[in-house]
């Protein structure tokens, strides 16, 4: 059973979410967790979708250490995609006129009662564009729209030379969204396989912002009621696979 949020704690949440389009609460498991996770969500073979994510950025991550990624998908259930992601963001110093593009959300990631605001732009891209880029085919510029390095200049002071950058992957994902036995809210759990050959899961819902208080709760119980952490691992997939796939790099 959920606990009792008190009023305090709500006007807290609430204040760390506010402006955000959607609310994605998550936590990362390693080890036995993941076990744990795949039993709670009922996950059985054939239920995951296989993803190739692909990251753009210097050796040195010059860009992710300034709160920009840059990334692709390669998917085999959906649209492939590539997008821009601000992060941490302030909403309020978001041009409204973002709000008003296909494919842009400010979005509030929760791993216990930290809460990161971020801004995206995502763009379709056709079944052989990032295959075509990450082979050396085509340059990283081919899979950014105007739109895109627009949003890259008004948060990111330093120059951007998209064809300069490097690419950084795959990092091969499995990913499922499932709707377990007492859980209001539909689950995704993203497998990641990092570039030194170890995995971690992200298990996550989304929910919009004024229900957000109560999902978190309710994530929490379900996620405790089968032996997993609420607050879950802080670091996230991104940054674990970005460290890993320079550190890769690096070794030749």
């Amino acid at each position: 059973m959920a606990e009792v949020v008190t009023e305090r704690k709500r006007k807290a949440f609430e204040a760390k979410i506010e402006g955000s389009d959607k609310v994605e609460i998550k936590i990362t498991l390693k080890g036995k967790d993941e076990e744990r996770a795949y039993e709670a969500l009922q996950i059985g073979k054939g239920d995951a979708a296989p993803r190739n994510i692909y990251f753009f950025d210097t050796r040195e991550l010059t860009l992710n250490k300034a709160g920009v990624v840059l990334r692709a998908r390669a998917k085999s259930d959906d649209d492939h995609d590539s997008a821009v992601k601000i992060r941490p963001v302030d909403p309020e110093k978001v041009d409204d006129k973002w709000q008003d593009e296909d494919g842009f959300k400010i979005e509030a990631d929760a791993v216990g009662d930290k809460v990161v605001m971020s801004a995206s732009l995502k763009n379709e891209q056709k079944k052989d564009a990032i295959e075509k880029v990450a082979s050396g085919k085509d340059p990283i510029s081919e899979l950014f729209s105007k739109k895109q390095t627009k949003l890259i200049a008004e948060f990111y002071d330093g120059p951007v030379g998209l064809d300069d950058l490097t690419v950084l992957g795959p990092v091969k994902t499995l990913r499922a969204d499932v709707d377990p036995a007492g859980m209001a809210y539909e689950v995704t759990a993203e497998y990641w396989t990092l570039p030194d050959d170890s995995h971690l899961v992200e298990v996550s819902i989304k929910c919009p912002p004024d229900e957000a208080v109560v999902a978190r709760e309710v994530f929490k119980a379900f996620l405790g009621g089968h032996g997993l952490d609420p607050e879950g691992e802080q670091a996230t997939k991104t940054a674990l696979a970005l460290k890993g796939l320079v550190a890769q790099l690096k070794q030749g």
